[in-house]
């Protein structure tokens, strides 16, 4: 990937670090800012590099990156974990915020070949990228920009079923995108899977005469923060259930 405005020590730690994982065997996509930027041409300098892998190979991440000096740390036993050389970060994303789907082998189908900072690599998938994205609605973090911009910059040419595999029984969550798109872009409505926008209508219409639990409730799966006021106030279940992914040591449970 050319013309990234990168600074020249910011591209050496993250080459390093690529390149350590690549020579430990770990296997692993690119996501993130780079990744939006291969699939829309749009930059935005975070200062990090998100790479996402199988909670199985998580350990034997952190080990090689240790093992090279650098400081690692599991942020969240459900997804997350880091490295640091400040400024700079890298985040190892081996599941959801929401906890809805581990990092499997599907993510490595259909990846990219790639170099990227001098480093032979692979690209997570338009469909995993928007997949991992489509949950962060929180009040301080929301990437319906990004999705909205992938949706424009492959123009339209994205596997839906593959997301909806992802999205298991919440796949209606997506026309809240579909929408957004068509508000955004409205000359480029073609991008969009109408027949599959008309059927997630439909289904979600049929789901209003079914009859469902009283105290039904999806608002914690998008932000546990600002959602649980509901629980604590008006006794919604909290669907928000996490199992852990890995130990605090990033090994597998």
């Amino acid at each position: 990937m050319d013309n990234i405005k990168i600074e020249p020590k910011e591209a050496e730690v993250f080459s390093r670090w690529l390149t350590i994982l690549n020579e430990a065997g770990v296997k692993y996509v690119v996501g993130g800012a780079f990744a939006v930027y291969a699939y829309t041409g749009i930059w935005r300098d975070t200062k990090d590099v998100d790479i996402f892998l199988q909670p199985s190979d998580l350990k034997k991440a952190l080990d090689a990156l240790s093992r090279m000096g650098f400081e690692t740390e599991v942020r969240d036993v459900h997804w997350l974990a880091k490295v640091h050389q400040k400024p700079y970060l890298m985040d190892l994303i081996f599941g959801t915020s929401s906890s809805q789907f581990p990092i499997d082998q599907t993510w490595f189908e259909r990846c990219q070949p790639v170099e990227l900072l001098g480093v032979k690599t692979y690209l997570a998938a338009v469909e995993e990228l928007i997949a991992s994205k489509v949950y962060m609605l929180k009040r301080d973090r929301f990437d319906g920009a990004d999705i909205v911009h992938l949706i424009r910059g492959v123009q339209g040419k994205i596997d839906w079923p593959r997301v909806l595999m992802h999205l298991k029984d919440n796949q209606e969550i997506i026309l809240i995108y579909f929408i957004l798109f068509d508000f955004v872009y409205p000359s480029h409505s073609d991008y969009l899977p109408k027949e599959l926008i008309v059927t997630l209508f439909e289904q979600m219409r049929e789901g209003w005469s079914r009859p469902v639990k009283t105290k039904a409730f999806r608002g914690m799966l998008l932000d546990p923060f600002a959602f649980a006021v509901d629980c604590r106030l008006w006794g919604y279940e909290n669907g928000y259930n996490l199992l852990p992914l890995v130990n605090d040591k990033g090994e597998r449970i």
